[in-house]
């Protein structure tokens, strides 16, 4: 039986909604920070374009057809010229140097953002063996707004899947909104669970390294969004399905 490949066209809209989607999953994860942060995919069919949601939106307002296209130097190509410098700044860097990431997550969720303060955040459970390895480190230059600091981003990002961005927030990227989102939950349970074991001043065993690396290799099977996105995309319809439109 033939698989037909969907059109251009309708590439760019199922990225639409499952942009749309990641937003209204955001703000009902509790992640969301009133207007601020940002999401965003790259344009099938193109190098360097992206969508993102227009600089004044809360997340539950985020909608397939309200998202705006940007492009690789700033320029809104579709809608309100409504952009977010930092978020322009943040996003570009990894599009302009990571073909492979076609969505890019960034947050300050409340629940976690404390641990950008670590150094170094530890490993101490088994579900953060998903990230181990893969979980890289950028220094606080203030507002990101600085078009230099996407270099810098770009190479602390590497081959990570993950960003703890320091004293600032977190930022993730995946192949597939699912791959992409999953890598957020994941960091963000890794903080959460070094801020509780912080807290608790209790002394901590943090397994040793040959576990967490055996651990890593065997979420393989599991990838980040494989099985959880559609069950996600499914909440998201229950919620409330304008997302989509």
């Amino acid at each position: 039986m033939s698989v037909t490949t969907p059109s251009l066209e309708q590439q760019q809209s199922q990225v639409r909604i499952d942009l749309a989607a990641m937003f209204r999953l955001t703000a009902d994860f509790g992640w969301d920070d009133t207007i601020w942060n940002h999401i965003t995919a790259r344009v099938p069919g193109t190098d360097h374009h992206f969508y993102m949601h227009r600089f004044g939106l809360s997340y539950d307002e985020v909608c397939a057809s309200n998202l705006i296209k940007v492009d690789e130097e700033g320029k809104v190509l579709e809608g309100p010229k409504d952009l977010n410098t930092a978020g322009f700044i943040i996003h570009s860097a990894i599009h302009l140097n990571h073909p492979q990431a076609k969505f890019v997550f960034h947050a300050h969720p409340a629940s976690a953002i404390a641990a950008t303060a670590f150094k170094e955040i530890p490993f101490l459970v088994q579900d953060s063996s998903m990230l181990y390895g893969n979980v890289g480190y950028h220094d606080w230059e203030g507002l990101s707004v600085d078009p230099d600091e996407r270099f810098r981003i770009a190479e602390n990002m590497g081959s990570n899947s993950c960003l703890v961005m320091r004293n600032h927030g977190f930022l993730t990227v995946g192949k597939t909104a699912g791959e992409c989102f999953m890598n957020m939950y994941y960091l963000i349970r890794l903080c959460e669970v070094a801020l509780s074991a912080k807290a608790s001043s209790l002394p901590m065993d943090p397994g040793a390294p040959d576990l967490w690396s055996l651990a890593s290799k065997q979420y393989e099977a599991f990838s980040p969004g494989k099985y959880e996105w559609p069950a996600l995309k499914r909440k998201c319809d229950r919620l409330d399905p304008s997302y989509k439109f």
